[in-house]
């Protein structure tokens, strides 16, 4: 399954990058449940999904930013059959990063061989650079 988180990290990772909305939704299971630290979110619909994707585009686009790379810490399998994936992120724009490098956790659900996320704990969120607050 290491090989698979490295797969999701690259897909949600290059989503943003690529502006390609259907490579990060088709990682995200709904409920999704972003932590930040300002307030936790919760989307529950597609069109909630696309609209915050598209505010984080522009958070992109304010940073000028190149490249997001998530590396993986940790991958730990839950009794239920869930997993823990942690990872680290830079952003990148040019060869400086844009903001300090955080980790995450992601809380995955194989399905069919591939890791879905409902959650993302310690996520940043698009309001810490465009100033617009999720519902």
């Amino acid at each position: 399954m290491d090989t698979e988180f490295e797969r999701f990290l690259t897909d949600i990772s290059n989503a943003f990058i690529d502006r390609i909305f259907d490579q990060w939704r088709n990682r995200l299971l709904l409920l999704f449940s972003l932590v930040t630290k300002l307030k936790p979110i919760v989307l529950t619909t597609e069109d909630a999904v696309l609209d915050s994707f598209q505010q984080y585009l522009v958070a992109v686009k304010m940073m000028n930013l190149d490249l997001i790379d998530r590396v993986p810490v940790s991958l730990e399998e839950c009794p239920d059959g869930t997993w823990l994936g942690t990872f680290r992120t830079r952003m990148l724009s040019g060869a400086h990063l844009a903001t300090a490098p955080y980790t995450s956790t992601a809380l995955l659900h194989n399905i069919d061989g591939r890791f879905r996320m409902s959650s993302m704990l310690n996520a940043r969120g698009h309001q810490d650079w465009t100033g617009v607050e999720e519902a």
